[in-house]
């Protein structure tokens, strides 16, 4: 293991110096640039991590969720409180902040950046010279690190159930993001490509199967289910994979009104699980992302970076297990 004296030399930094900043000491004035980089050594250097007595960092949150979308979508609160109590765990000190601009440089370790965002906004994050780590999507992969569900996973895995039941006729229903500042929709979610190309290459696209609501929310499931109740309801494909839990319970809701069944008529695969997934009729097969690990898993990646920067770029995928209940049994 690495001596004190071997990381002072290796960092530039006096003995006396590497000693305080390992023990956390929390009345001794260093540079945030000094800190960083002796406790990037002492890592490097395999010095024993239960000797580092590290201070609490502080974490802008930069929450690109508006609190329509929230509320529609209970899987951004639940990453929201995932997030504060992970910090609180750690030690680590959570602000929230509306965009970039906020962010006191000089008072801030990391970034933790949710939402979608416009390129004049990413650009002032790399301008900030400090970490910046993406939940639940990466906007530019090259440029920052990231922590998501592995949605091509769950589509592909959602398909392949589909297709060993014998499955030919597969549709998807998605939503778009809304995105107020530029006045427009995001059209491609990664939900829906991942579907069309899988799919594809399976031989099983039907343009006339998907469909896409206006975001993800109940009430656009519901406008979505009329919709197929409309166009196809005498051809319908035998399963829907559907890109949210909230667009689900709404398409289900306008398959009751319209007498069809769920999965008698055409099976349901969902995504999310939140709570109501279990008490709609039929109680929804889904996938289950795991919001609390998401938000654990961000917060250890982040601080580990602040701790010591890496020059290449990670993307983590997180996995998510199938809970299955009555919209698709195997």
């Amino acid at each position: 293991m690495a001596t004190i004296r071997e990381i002072a030399r290796e960092a530039g930094y006096s003995p006396a110096t590497v000693s305080r900043v390992l023990n956390g000491d929390q009345t001794f004035s260093v540079s945030k640039k000094a800190r960083e980089q002796i406790l990037k050594v002492a890592h490097e250097l395999n010095y024993d991590h239960r000797l580092i007595k590290e201070r609490g960092y502080s974490v802008a949150v930069i929450f690109a969720v508006t609190p329509q979308e929230e509320l529609r979508d209970v899987y951004f609160s639940g990453l929201r409180k995932s997030l504060i109590e992970s910090a609180e765990e750690s030690n680590i000190e959570l602000s929230f902040c509306k965009n970039a601009d906020d962010v006191d440089v000089e008072k801030t370790d990391g970034i933790i950046a949710v939402g979608r965002f416009l390129s004049a906004e990413l650009e002032k994050m790399k301008q900030l010279g400090i970490q910046v780590l993406f939940v639940d999507s990466n906007p530019d992969p090259h440029e920052f690190n990231s922590i998501q569900p592995n949605l091509q996973m769950m589509v592909e895995t959602a398909i392949e159930y589909f297709v060993q039941a014998g499955y030919q006729k597969i549709g998807f229903i998605g939503g778009r993001s809304w995105d107020s500042t530029e006045g427009r929709h995001v059209l491609r979610d990664t939900r829906t490509r991942c579907f069309e190309s899988r799919a594809r290459e399976l031989g099983l696209f039907n343009q006339n199967y998907v469909f896409i609501g206006d975001n993800f929310s109940v009430d656009s499931g519901y406008q979505v289910g009329r919709e197929i109740v409309g166009k196809i309801r005498d051809d319908l494909p035998q399963a829907f994979l559907v890109a949210s839990d909230p667009l689900a319970v709404g398409v289900l809701q306008a398959f009751n009104e319209n007498k069809l069944t769920v999965p008698e008529d055409v099976s349901m695969i969902s995504i999310n699980d939140i709570d109501i997934a279990k008490y709609v009729s039929p109680p929804l097969t889904t996938f289950r992302i795991d919001t609390e690990e998401l938000g654990k898993v961000a917060i250890e990646t982040l601080r580990n970076l602040i701790v010591s920067p890496k020059k290449s770029k990670r993307m983590i995928l997180l996995d998510a297990d199938l809970v299955f209940r009555k919209s698709f049994v195997i």
